[in-house]
Parts: structure tokens; C-alpha cells; sequence
């Protein structure tokens, strides 16, 4: 999520539903983002080995829940663009339309490394995708660049603060930021691809999302969603039991965060 589209003007839904409130009944819900139609997509992973009960899951503004596409093997990260919605599904990344159908986007072979556990995805004004794969989530791990034409790309190859990377959200058009889930926060130049630690202490780091200058970190090991501001993070959500890829309303009131192992996803005051 989730997420920031710099320099991207859309027409915003407000959403109706209250702050704080929480929709249950998701199986490992994982990744979230607001539509232009002020809905709410959810990615659920569904079961532990189960395989293609996976979907994604709408709540419109009313907090009815549907299903939108299913079939799906784990799917995690979300992001919209152009009224599509861009999913990664454990090595692949699927192109989802609203009518419920998907395709394969970006197919294993495609990549340059083997995917191994496909991650967060986020996108650029252009549409170039984001993805990261964070490997044996302790120190191996990519972050890819799928460029609209297709090609695909490692990043920031070799980096040595690249650990396990989960989140990525890009803020600037030649800044990106990223957390690993050993908990570091990097902000990466993509001017000259370096890549430098902001934060720590994020542990099992998941999503991201950014309004102003404040960066909002998840902790899927905590069950926390942190502040981090002029050099300092503060808690604003605890209590949940996995929060994993936390996200924006489109007018940047609201963050929703799922809670995977609950099942639930909240709406709390983005402070």
C-alpha cells in the first residue's frame, strides 16, 4: 500500500466509514488500498496450504464485503493503477481488472533472479512497478523494478542494507523508501542507487505509507503501526496481532491496517 501516487491527481471518494472501525471475517488478510470508488481492496492469502484460495476482497462504503477475483494462490501486496489492481502472488505478479478477471503480468521466468517470496509491490506516475521479494526473510532478498515496457530489473544489487526488504513505497520521483523485516528503514536515491538506514527498530517491518513527511512502519511481529517524523517514531496503533501492509486513504485521513492473523481490517486517525 496504500499508497502515495506523487504527482498522480485523482478524483477522491471520501470514505463514509468511521475512523477506528473494524471489518472481520478476512482469512490472512495481507495487503490493502483505497479505489477511486472510495472501496476498500483487500488481499486475502486465505489458508495455510491451501492452494488458489486466495483472493481479493472489496468493502464498499457502506461496509458490505465481496469478492472481487479469487483463485489466487497467496496473493500479498496490492496497488492500483489505471483502474487495475497490480498483485503479488507468491512468485508471479497478476494484473487484476474489476470485473474479477487477472491475468499474469509479470510470470516467474521473466525475472532476472528467481523470485522466492514476492512481496510488497507499490508504482511509480508511470506505472513502473516496485516489487520486492524478501527472500529467507533474514539477509538475502531483492527489490525488483518491472518497467511498463515490460523489463524487469534487480535494484540496489549487492547493498548491504538491503536485508529481507518487505515494505517499498516511493515518495519522489527519484526517492524510494523501503523497511526490512529485520527492521531497518532505508531511504533509497534512485539518482545514483544509494541506499541509506534512517531508522531501526521496526521489527519484522511490513508496510508503508507516507503523507508530508511523516512515514507510517508497520510491525507484523509487534502488532504495532509507528509514526516516524523529524527523526523520531512514536506509537499511534498497537494491540493487533500481525499488522501487515498498512496503507492511506486517498485523502490521507485514515491508514487501514490488516491484521493477519485477527482476520480483521481497521480504519485508525492517521495522526
Amino acid at each position: 500500500m496504500k499508497k502515495t501516487f506523487f504527482g498522480f491527481i485523482v478524483l477522491i471518494a471520501s470514505l463514509t466509514i468511521n475512523a477506528n472501525e473494524t471489518f472481520s471475517g478476512f482469512t490472512m488478510p495481507e495487503s490493502v488500498a483505497e479505489g477511486r470508488d472510495g472501496a476498500i481492496y483487500v488481499s486475502e492469502m486465505g489458508e495455510r496450504d491451501v492452494d488458489k484460495d486466495g483472493k481479493i476482497s472489496r468493502i464498499n462504503k457502506e461496509g458490505v464485503i465481496t469478492t472481487v477475483a479469487e483463485g489466487l494462490y497467496d496473493p500479498k501486496g496490492i496497488v492500483f493503477f489505471n483502474d487495475k489492481l497490480y498483485v503479488t502472488d507468491r512468485d508471479v505478479v497478476l494484473e487484476v481488472s474489476m470485473n474479477g478477471s487477472w491475468i499474469i503480468y509479470a510470470g516467474t521466468m521473466a525475472f532476472p533472479k528467481t523470485p522466492v517470496f514476492l512481496n510488497d509491490i507499490d508504482v511509480s506516475v508511470n506505472g513502473d512497478l516496485y516489487v520486492t521479494d524478501t527472500g529467507d526473510f533474514e539477509s538475502s532478498g531483492f527489490v525488483f523494478l518491472i518497467k511498463k515496457t515490460g523489463d524487469i530489473s534487480v535494484m540496489f544489487e549487492n547493498n548491504k542494507n538491503i536485508k529481507a526488504p518487505n515494505g517499498v513505497l516511493p515518495i519522489t520521483s527519484d526517492k524510494l523508501l523501503l523497511v526490512n523485516w529485520t527492521g531497518e528503514l532505508l531511504e533509497a536515491d534512485l539518482t545514483n542507487n544509494e541506499v541509506k538506514k534512517i531508522a531501526e527498530g521496526f521489527d519484522g517491518g511490513d508496510g508503508l505509507a507516507y503523507n508530508n513527511g511523516t512515514i507510517y512502519v508497520s510491525s507484523w511481529k509487534r502488532g504495532i503501526v509507528y509514526k516516524f517524523v523529524n527523526g523520531e517514531s512514536t506509537v499511534i496503533a498497537e494491540g493487533f496481532k500481525a499488522a501487515a501492509d498498512i496503507a492511506l486513504s486517498l485523502d490521507k485521513k485514515k491508514l487501514i491496517v490488516p491484521d493477519m492473523m485477527s482476520g480483521t481490517v481497521t480504519l485508525v486517525d492517521a495522526q
